[in-house]
């Protein structure tokens, strides 16, 4: 068991020192910004969570229905817990970078598994506590409970993860598995990966509707979630009816079942990581005709092959041109006159779309992980005859590709809600700056906040501080326009405004690529 803990330890420093590497280099004044950072982020998600779910319960209250709220909080917070882990098993549990490493330590199979499982657990710990603690606060205040409540709910916190997260790892495993059987096991991973988000999106979107509506769907929930994870039911009674019998339960099994799991997986973790590791390769290779291409254009297909080869850098990337890519096409088949009336008229929407397109546009960002994503294989391409100019430009290029359909899908949306010349126009032009400002600033950042060091994709896709920084800019970038749109008053005076500022930054962060950006990618 010490042993354990300790390895548990030193695997969390670690991800815990990826997430927030700061290059070579880590002063005190950068680490503060960082963690303020993080203390705003988490004041601002739970201020949302909270208005949102005290918005739902009061709802629910007005109709009888308010212990609804909990299970709801919880089976959101299980059902992101299993979604969004799922991908994250090959690179935690299954292919992590120091495997060789973790498993000639004097530790059994078993306390490694266990430990990469506690090390999901606490990366999602977080973000259940996100969900849970507004919901207790917004259920203290409608419902006034007693004192046996608050310390359920406390200690059930950190119960609730424990079985999605098992239950993740057995989906993603599963996943990993079946994809590797495949020749092509990336592409299969990522279409299932996207199948699988889609489908918790079209449930997710069942929680709209009127308040008897949202009344409805609790009890259907509630019924829902007690027979498919009877373990909702007893967190139930724990919560808001004080039993402390359906707690013991709840935590008994929330317990065994984590500890059985890692035995079980212990005793195939081996075989499985082998297999996954290695996947299915094509035999039969034939010397053929060797083609040639210009630098530029072989670094672009480098780094093309290197974002298709990750599932988690596809999906962290690239799931919001897919979702825009689906409604540019759901557009035709929807009724223009009733969309546009719920929206406020067609000058709302010409307002709306930009910021709608230009946000799934900014949280496409392959650049601002991908000099990180070079890790210690860096030195193989700074070792490369070409300039580092070249090299900039393909990653950027790269992310200018996979934005790229956000034009195609700006036109299909200007065509199929009827908006006017102006209004698509400045559609598109807004999709094609931000697509070029992200594309710049993700690599900036990078070159800035990089981390070659990491044992697995997700921290620096998912988790690093460029990625958080650059996501939380364009979104700050979207929020730009409501502020220029409420100022000027008009569509067009905003946007007259908001482009050839966004188009002058993007200028000014492309001449300190080519000037600083150069310089500390030599001394990386």
């Amino acid at each position: 068991m010490k042993k354990l803990f300790r390895l548990v330890n030193i695997q969390l420093l670690g991800m815990l020192g990826s997430m927030l590497a700061i290059g070579a280099r880590r002063s005190r004044k950068n680490a503060r910004v960082l963690y303020a950072g993080i203390v705003l982020f988490t004041v601002l998600m739970g201020g949302i969570a909270f208005f949102y779910l005290y918005g739902m319960g009061s709802i629910l209250k007005s109709y009888g229905k308010l212990d609804a709220l909990p299970q709801i909080a919880m089976a959101l917070a299980s059902m992101a817990v299993i979604i969004s882990t799922a991908f994250k098993v090959k690179g935690t549990i299954f292919g992590f970078k120091d495997y060789d490493l973790v498993m000639s330590l004097p530790v059994s199979t078993g306390s490694v598994v266990a430990s990469r499982i506690i090390l999901l657990y606490c990366i999602n710990i977080y973000f259940v506590l996100l969900l849970m603690v507004p919901m207790t606060v917004a259920y203290g205040i409608l419902a006034g409970p007693d004192f046996s409540f608050y310390v359920m709910g406390i200690l059930s916190f950190f119960l609730v993860p424990m079985v999605p997260v098992i239950l993740a790892s057995i989906l993603g495993t599963i996943i990993t598995y079946v994809a590797s059987r495949f020749r092509s096991m990336n592409l299969v991973g990522i279409i299932i990966a996207f199948a699988v988000l889609l489908a918790y999106m079209g449930f997710s979107m069942t929680f709209r509707g009127s308040g008897e509506e949202i009344a409805d769907i609790g009890d259907m929930i509630s019924r829902r979630v007690n027979s498919i994870y009877p373990l909702a039911g007893y967190y139930t009674d724990a919560v808001c009816k004080g039993d402390f019998i359906s707690f013991a339960f709840f935590a008994v099994i929330s317990v065994a079942s984590f500890l059985l799991y890692s035995y079980v997986i212990g005793r195939v973790f081996k075989k499985v990581n082998t297999d996954v590791t290695t996947g299915r390769y094509k035999a039969g290779f034939a010397l053929g005709e060797l083609k040639a291409a210009s630098p530029l254009k072989a670094l672009y297909v480098k780094e093309l092959k290197r974002f298709f080869s990750s599932t988690v850098y596809v999906l962290n990337t690239g799931f919001g041109i897919v979702l825009l890519t689906i409604g540019s096409i759901a557009a035709f088949f929807v009724d223009i006159n009733k969309l546009a009336a719920g929206a406020g008229g067609a000058v709302i929407l010409g307002q709306l779309l930009p910021a709608a397109v230009s946000f799934c546009v900014v949280m496409s960002c392959t650049t601002a992980s991908s000099i990180s994503l070079e890790g210690r294989n860096l030195w193989i391409l700074k070792s490369l005859p070409v300039d580092a100019r070249c090299i900039f430009y393909s990653k950027i290029l790269v992310n200018l590709t996979i934005t790229a359909p956000a034009l195609a899908d700006s036109i299909m949306l200007a065509i199929a809600l009827r908006l006017g010349v102006a209004e698509g126009v400045i559609l598109f032009l807004v999709s094609a700056a931000c697509s070029i400002f992200i594309s710049l600033f993700g690599l900036w950042v990078n070159l800035r906040f990089y981390n070659l060091d990491w044992t697995s994709e997700t921290v620096v896709v998912k988790q690093s501080a460029a990625m958080i920084i650059t996501i939380f800019t364009g979104m700050a970038l979207v929020g730009l326009q409501f502020l220029l749109f409420a100022a000027a008053g008009s569509i067009t005076g905003a946007y007259a405004i908001y482009l050839p500022a966004v188009i002058i930054l993007s200028l000014l962060i492309l001449r300190s690529l080519q000037a600083d950006g150069i310089r500390r990618f030599k001394v990386l």
